[in-house]
């Protein structure tokens, strides 16, 4: 699962692929870093899901969403997006406690509802932008992802290993950096608050971020909190485009920081992911070799 559930906004994570060995491959990336837990920004999709095999392998995702978005009364005058992104700081836990964070270890379990299997995940990440997830599905067997700063890879039963490049591997570039809420201005060339919101109950700012080689991403912010409640991306993928939603909840305080602690795609709605986190730990020794590519 991919830099909450991010970084899992995948990401997260850039987690995803799906592939069948009888050669019908439907590739996705959800665009999103799950808040530094997943690499929160690739996500594997799935769309004929009657005619599925267990041997097609679901990619790391992120989650959320039993919730609509609902039109909220417009304010006299929306704030700034450098002034939402700044409060998305605070709110995290602040700009202090964020730069003290240098490693990330996420481990949880990652169900599949759609396809009614799950297994275990876990999630590392390293500033300033490395990362590396794996899940193990219930037969599905283990998949792995990363990015080691330069190189980035997926590897997957009867697949082997996966080298990414273009448009893919700017995405991955794009949402590996971590942590995430410090790291975001610097992900998308531009920012533009578009209206009030509602996620579910809660009022939120939605801010456009934009960026070469692609739509604009929708992300939803707390307006009390500051934090990030949902993100939308649409992508390419080999059917054509889709859009897809990260929802992320159950923030809890981890080293003065907050963390999503449950991540929902709901969208699109062939899918079916949710992360459940039960640990999260910073600043670990992990070694820069644990993000390079496989050999085979």
């Amino acid at each position: 699962m991919v830099n909450a559930i991010s970084e899992a906004n995948g990401e997260f994570s850039e987690w995803s692929r799906l592939w069948n060995r009888r050669g019908k491959v439907f590739l996705g990336d959800s665009g999103s870093d799950w808040v530094g837990l997943l690499p929160v920004r690739s996500v594997a999709i799935l769309t004929d899901l009657p005619r599925m095999k267990p041997t097609l392998m679901a990619g790391l995702a992120m989650i959320l969403a039993a919730t609509f978005l609902s039109p909220a009364a417009e304010p006299a005058e929306l704030p700034a997006a450098q002034v939402v992104l700044d409060r998305y700081i605070e709110g995290a836990g602040g700009r202090s406690a964020l730069e003290k964070l240098k490693t990330r270890v996420v481990t949880g379990k990652m169900e599949v509802t759609s396809l009614g299997v799950s297994g275990g995940m876990s999630v590392k990440s390293k500033a300033p932008n490395k990362q590396v997830s794996s899940i193990d599905l219930a037969g599905l067997g283990s998949m792995r992802e990363g990015y080691d700063g330069t190189v980035a890879w997926s590897q997957a039963p009867g697949i082997g290993v996966q080298v990414k490049s273009g448009g893919e591997l700017v995405r991955v570039q794009r949402t590996t950096a971590f942590p995430r809420e410090l790291k975001i201005k610097e992900t998308y060339d531009r920012f533009e608050t578009k209206s009030a919101a509602k996620v579910g109950t809660v009022d939120a700012w939605l801010i456009e971020a934009s960026a070469k080689g692609g739509k604009p991403d929708r992300l939803y912010f707390d307006q009390k909190s500051g934090l990030l409640l949902r993100e939308e991306s649409t992508v390419n993928t080999a059917v054509g485009e889709m859009t897809f939603q990260i929802d992320f909840l159950d923030y809890r305080a981890v080293d003065g920081v907050k963390v999503p602690f449950l991540v929902k795609i709901p969208k699109p709605e062939t899918m079916g992911f949710q992360v459940t986190v039960d640990e999260v730990k910073h600043n670990v020794d992990i070694a820069d070799a644990e993000f390079s590519k496989p050999k085979n």
